[in-house]
């Protein structure tokens, strides 16, 4: 039991320290807005836009036959990210996984202008799209996604124990949800 609480305090704080860094650091200073259309460095640019405007519920995200399949089985739960924006906690036996929905505070420009604000950063793509992976470790990480030019989902993945050997590559397996996730967010 101790082993859950502390990896669900991990869950929160890592979910908490990037939606904060992604608001100016630490909750105290206002909210960045997102980039202009202007201002967007044009190799971060998305070029096959999705819109989560109409998001309301993130644990939407991820179909039944989804989490199912990438064996996120625990208990769901709505709650609102840092971003003041809808997110959904997934908390299980094997892994624990949030997903936020961030419209209001920039794409990928905005994260990469950002990321001395996290523990680590490191460029990627998923599925096509630019991404991000932040505040990595062995056995969590988070992937924020650009879906468009000024909108991005964040996803979050710690390991408990158990499942398969590919749950043990955190970022891996973060990239794989956020892939699925990405299925379900309507084209912009």
């Amino acid at each position: 039991m101790l082993r859950r609480t502390s990896v669900l305090a991990a869950s929160f704080f890592a979910v908490t320290a990037i939606s904060s860094c992604a608001v100016g650091g630490g909750g105290e200073q206002p909210p960045q807005a997102a980039p202009s259309k202007e201002n967007v460095d044009p190799a971060l640019a998305v070029q096959n836009p999705k819109n989560l405007k109409g998001v309301q519920d993130a644990c939407q995200l991820l179909t039944a036959e989804q989490r199912a399949a990438l064996q996120v089985d625990g208990q769901t739960e709505q709650a609102d990210s840092e971003y003041q924006e809808p997110a959904c906690d997934i908390n299980g036996d094997v892994l624990n996984t949030s997903i936020a929905i961030n419209t209001n505070h920039g794409g990928m420009t905005a994260a990469h202008a950002r990321k001395d604000n996290f523990d680590n950063f490191e460029p990627t793509e998923v599925a096509g799209y630019p991404a991000v992976l932040v505040n990595f470790s062995d056995t969590l990480c988070t992937v924020a996604v650009g879906v468009s030019d000024t909108q991005s989902v964040d996803v979050y993945y710690a390991k408990n124990s158990g499942g398969t050997p590919e749950m043990d590559d955190a970022c891996g397996y973060a990239e794989k949800i956020a892939a699925e996730v990405l299925k379900n967010i309507p084209p912009a």
